[in-house]
């Protein structure tokens, strides 16, 4: 699974648009938090590529890191962890208009 969205030109680090730049999710990670609420944190980490067949060597074009709480990420739709963290990726205000590719 990944996300298809368009990066606008004044959005990208390199001053032109990216249109239907390639997100993948490289890390999704769960961590414990002392003394605080909610216990439980999910860190999600995208790069974005202008290609859909990205190989180790392709430079990303983006990067975002999202911060959610594991309940709202257990809570959006998919059968498997990694799919619920792409549906509530997509869900967010800077991914509106994306696809699941």
């Amino acid at each position: 699974m990944a996300i298809q969205n368009n990066i606008a030109e004044n959005a990208s680090q390199y001053g032109i648009a990216f249109n239907n730049a390639y997100y993948r999710i490289v890390t999704a990670a769960i961590t414990r938090q002392r003394g605080s609420e909610p216990k439980f944190e999910v860190m999600i980490d995208l790069s974005a590529y202008a290609t859909s067949s990205p190989t180790d060597d392709t430079r990303e074009v983006d990067f975002k890191r999202y911060t959610a709480n594991l309940s709202d990420v257990n809570g959006s739709p998919g059968d498997q962890f990694l799919d619920r963290c792409y549906s509530w990726v997509m869900a967010q205000d800077d991914m509106a208009g994306s696809t699941a590719v």
